[in-house]
């Protein structure tokens, strides 16, 4: 497997670095195994495309606009991707 944790957000900006916060925690506090990379993306957007593609998975952490309660966790694969590309919810 190759998987890639990446956090997106800006830490300028209160909550909206959430995604960095988080990807840094995870790598402080475990060891990842063999093909999982954890990434701090920050506000870097289209040049990380390189490094997410050829990824068997992506997990991405960052905060997103929603009606849920902070904290929530969505999970957005398949057919709803573009459909979150077409919104600005980030």
């Amino acid at each position: 497997m190759n998987i890639l944790i990446l956090g997106l957000g800006n830490l300028l900006l209160s909550d909206e670095g959430v995604g960095v916060h988080t990807v840094n925690a995870l790598a402080q506090r475990f060891q990842m195994p063999e093909g999982i990379e954890i990434l701090d993306g920050g506000t870097s957007g289209m040049d990380l495309l390189d490094t997410i593609s050829g990824r068997d998975h992506l997990i991405v952490c960052d905060a997103i606009r929603s009606d849920e309660r902070p904290g929530s966790v969505h999970r957005i694969d398949g057919e709803s991707i573009a459909a979150f590309f077409a919104t600005h919810i980030s």
